[in-house]
């Protein structure tokens, strides 16, 4: 599903992301792991098409990302960090509108709002909602038009452990939908719950790759010897 050979990418002279190389197979769950500005973010947004002056390989579903057309956004959902909602519309009227871009047959807005449980609150305006259901609004966004290929950013942060449940389901649940998800986070617990395998990312390189109990072993039992 995804390639990535002797990535590499800069924002200025000195190198941002270096030489990084994995592989991403169709129906996994992969994370991206590692500290604040690490390069987390700034991998996901090249996979995306958003920032394509980088270096070497980056392939998505078999196209060099930074020649993606109208077409690859179709297959892909994103869930970022912060609400992309319109704060002036009802989540209903949102999603709908969001839905209507891709100008294809999605999934049942009612079906969707009931699994975040909005069922209630669809007719509300976003701008009385609190973050956390915000949050799980911005979630389903990302489900409508049934995309193969999830991006999820930190899909859990700010959320209590109620919901942060939740959020954790539903994503396994789309992973038994045979969704292919990328998921971004910092949460050590989180990936190990969700990822199949993670990348450990610092300083823009690649510094680990594999389950994340095997790497929270590995790094345990580097401190006691």
């Amino acid at each position: 599903m995804i390639e990535v050979k002797d990535l590499t990418f800069s924002y200025t002279q000195k190198p941002f992301i270096v030489d990084m190389n994995f592989e991403v197979m169709e129906g996994e769950i992969f994370g991206f792991l590692g500290p604040s500005g690490a390069g987390k973010s700034t991998l996901q947004k090249i996979l995306l098409g958003m920032l394509p002056n980088y270096k070497g390989v980056a392939k998505v579903g078999g196209v060099e990302c930074k020649r993606c057309g109208s077409d690859f956004y179709r297959t892909i959902g994103v869930d970022f960090e912060f609400s992309t909602m319109y704060e002036k519309l009802s989540a209903r009227e949102n999603l709908e509108f969001f839905s209507s871009l891709y100008g294809i047959k999605g999934r049942s807005i009612d079906d969707l709002l009931l699994a975040v449980g909005l069922e209630n609150d669809g007719d509300k305006r976003v701008s009385d909602f609190s973050k956390g259901m915000k949050s799980r609004l911005n979630f389903v966004k990302a489900l409508v038009h049934d995309p193969q290929l999830l991006f999820l950013d930190e899909p859990t942060s700010g959320l209590d452990p109620t919901n942060s449940r939740m959020m954790k389901d539903l994503i396994l649940e789309e992973k038994r939908r045979g969704k292919t998800i990328l998921l971004t986070t910092h949460n050590m617990q989180d990936a190990t719950e969700l990822c199949g395998r993670v990348a450990f990312i610092v300083g823009g390189k690649l510094f680990a790759l594999g389950s994340p109990g095997l790497l929270t072993f590995s790094h345990a039992h580097k401190h006691q010897l």
